[in-house]
């Protein structure tokens, strides 16, 4: 059995092209956020290599990253040690709260619209840009639209994208039901849920395959370097899916959504590896300080899990 998940490591590398960046962001995002955020960049080589990724391609990854701010160096005698930089972490901890979710968020019914008719023409594709990944879509040339969530902050956000002045904030109620499908109609064209849908379904083919072996395979067949591997491939892979995802409420969403498929089947794998794959991570990485510090409180809390629940896998 130790062979055929060898295999599926092997494998789910070969499948499309990875990019250096993208990865280490995975991994920093996974393993290290909640861990200091700060590494040796002999402890990345470390846990790469054995996945056929040179040294060369780590140490060219994060000097990309650190150009553009998502990661900051610091240098003591011969070693450099890169740590997640402010606005790198702002960044992890918007995606965090998508990637770990273990549910569709609540919906009181209302919207939240934003009107750029009067940002700059200049600046109006940065802000789209911006809010597209955040999840608002486009409903015509000025008017930006997302149903509310109690986890987003719209004043806060738009201080954050320095757009208070200029964009106008409206909360809106919709309170006329006959319309409803045409409305379902709309957010599906507006949000792609079409092309998403099938991106959560390629994931799904990918790893499902996975979860059978795992069920079958010895314990210890899972080993700490075998877990850590999957787990980090299983993160990159639904991290570049979900992330497009705009966590739409269910009550827009087509039956049968291939996002909550895909979500629970990673929920099930990461926490049947994941205990093995944080022990490897502690194993191998190092810290201007020493050792890696233990994962916080809200590390264990990833897809609803509490501490003892994770203990008990």
């Amino acid at each position: 059995m130790a062979h055929k998940l060898d295999d599926f490591i092997q494998h789910a590398l070969n499948a499309q092209p990875i990019s250096g960046t993208s990865l280490i962001i995975s991994l920093y995002g996974d393993a290290l956020s909640h861990r200091g955020g700060e590494v040796w960049l002999g402890s990345l080589s470390l846990l790469l290599e054995p996945m056929g990724f040179s040294d060369r391609f780590v140490r060219t990854s994060v000097f990309r990253l650190q150009k553009e701010g998502w990661l900051a160096v610091e240098k003591l005698g011969r070693r450099s040690y890169y740590r997640i930089a402010e606005r790198g972490m702002n960044q992890f901890r918007y995606a965090e709260s998508k990637i770990y979710l273990s549910e569709q968020p609540e919906w009181d019914g209302k919207w939240d619209l934003l009107l750029l008719e009067s940002v700059a023409k200049n600046e109006r594709n940065r802000l789209k840009k911006e809010l597209d990944w955040l999840g608002f879509a486009q409903l015509n040339t000025t008017l930006m639209a997302a149903p509310s969530s109690a986890q987003r902050d719209i004043p806060a956000l738009l201080g954050e994208l320095n757009a208070s002045d200029s964009v106008i904030y409206f909360r809106a109620d919709y309170p006329y039901p006959r319309s409803e499908q045409s409305l379902k109609e709309l957010v599906s064209i507006n949000w792609s849920l079409e092309q998403i849908s099938q991106h959560y379904h390629e994931f799904i083919v990918s790893f499902r395959p996975l979860m059978a072996l795992l069920r079958d395979c010895h314990e210890a067949d899972l080993t700490p370097e075998r877990c850590f591997q999957l787990r980090l491939l299983l993160i990159h892979f639904y991290r570049r899916i979900v992330l497009r995802d705009p966590m739409l409420p269910d009550a827009l969403l087509p039956t049968q959504w291939e996002g909550l498929i895909a979500r629970n089947l990673c929920i099930n794998i990461y926490q049947h590896i994941d205990l093995a794959a944080t022990r490897y991570v502690s194993e191998r990485c190092e810290t201007t300080i020493g050792q890696l510090p233990q994962p916080t409180a809200a590390y264990y809390r990833r897809f609803g899990s509490s501490h003892s629940e994770m203990l008990a896998q």
